[in-house]
């Protein structure tokens, strides 16, 4: 479960460090390297760490794929959680290069993101938006493409009558 306080948390920097301690990205060599205070952009890593690696020495797909699961229903959740039911619903990934060292993302939210979000969900309709995140590495050189979508919808004491 991740590590949400129902309520937005204080700062994003407190909610910086709590993810960072937070074991399935301590163990799996996945770190948070930025969150805005506005809660619309954030960048992470996945270290080079000989069990994130297969059986080629590159970075396990299965690593790859977790550097990308919590990023945006974690932003989600933090912008409309005390009002809506945030998600994630289905994800995808296509492997562009085998990931040598490090690897990186930098996700941000727009705000046409967000009122599009808004407007969609207004009336107490799911909204399923689709978020494409870029892996890459120290080169810049993307290792993968990964399609997250994820349920969004206003919560029943919150919906019109």
């Amino acid at each position: 479960m991740l590590p949400l306080p129902k309520k937005r948390p204080k700062s994003a920097a407190a909610l910086l460090r709590r993810l960072n301690l937070w074991t399935p990205l301590l163990f799996s060599g996945i770190r948070i390297t930025h969150l805005s205070d506005d809660y619309t952009h954030i960048r992470a890593t996945l270290k080079n760490w000989r069990n994130t690696k297969n059986s080629h020495n590159t970075q396990f797909g299965g690593s790859l794929f977790a550097l990308t699961d919590p990023i945006y229903a974690l932003l989600l959740n933090c912008l409309f959680g005390e009002t809506h039911y945030v998600w994630d619903k289905s994800a995808y990934i296509e492997f562009v290069k085998p990931g040598h060292g490090a690897v990186h993302l930098d996700c941000k939210l727009s705000e046409t993101e967000l009122a599009e979000i808004r407007r969609r969900t207004e009336q107490g309709d799911k909204y399923l938006p689709e978020f494409t995140i870029r892996v890459f590495d120290d080169r810049n050189e993307t290792v993968a493409i990964v399609q997250r979508t994820v349920y969004i919808r206003l919560k029943k004491e919150f919906r019109p009558a």
